[in-house]
């Protein structure tokens, strides 16, 4: 009889084991669980906040004269005559002239008065078109029990999104030239700046501020130098 009741107690025991393990199994499946939960909700979270603060990457390259200095008088215009009585033309002009005078320079309205005249030019081509592969990352196994045992769940690629991306250079120049050598034969340039940018925005009104920032970065730089920029855009691209 005692033999019987010790063989029923550790059955019991046994039995009241094999709940509390599978209790503390579940809980660590449910916790385990949670936190890829939480992971991927603060990823997608922060991937968000990424995507409502875009910005305009710049590469810009800048050669200049060793005496070369900020100062003086300066007129802005249209390297390409045709687009100089643009309203479009007009409105970027405003703008070299803000960051010029903001350097140093005097604005000039009068080329015979001008010490220096800017010639500018902007441009966006026609857009590049590729095919960009995308991961999609899910549960590949595991999560599940074997009697007692239970099998950790294991993450990777489970699927791949396919989408079509377009993508537009866009550029401005600005050449820096003494104005009395523009009735010359030899034109005496003293300053030339290149700024580009590749992004899916194909409208330049859009990014012209933003790479025009870049391009007046540390005006006039180092010469022979190149830097890149990230720059915060407020566009509606």
């Amino acid at each position: 009889m005692v033999l019987l009741d010790c063989q029923n107690s550790l059955s019991k025991a046994e039995a009241l084991y094999n709940v509390n393990y599978g209790i503390l199994l579940l809980f660590h499946q449910v916790f385990h669980d949670m936190l890829i939960r939480l992971f991927l909700f603060l990823t997608i979270m922060l991937s968000g906040c990424a995507a409502f603060q875009p910005t305009v990457e710049c590469n810009t390259t800048v050669f200049h004269v060793a005496d070369f200095k900020p100062e003086g008088s300066i007129m802005v215009v249209a390297a390409d005559e045709k687009v100089s009585s643009s309203l479009e033309f007009s409105y970027y002009r405003d703008k070299f002239e803000h960051h010029l005078q903001q350097a140093g320079f005097t604005i000039e309205h009068d080329p015979a008065k001008a010490t220096y005249i800017a010639l500018v030019a902007y441009g966006i081509d026609n857009g590049e078109t590729q095919i960009v592969t995308t991961p999609i990352f899910g549960q590949t196994g595991g999560g599940y029990f074997i009697g007692r045992h239970y099998i950790m769940p294991s993450y990777g690629v489970v699927d791949v999104s396919t989408q079509s991306v377009t993508t537009f250079t866009r550029a401005i120049a600005m050449d820096i030239v003494l104005a009395p050598s523009l009735k010359t034969d030899k034109v005496q340039k003293l300053y030339e700046g290149r700024t580009k940018s590749v992004g899916e925005c194909p409208v330049m009104v859009e990014v012209f501020d933003e790479m025009l920032e870049a391009m007046f970065e540390g005006f006039p730089g180092s010469n022979a130098t190149h830097h890149k920029s990230r720059i915060k855009a407020v566009t509606d691209c």
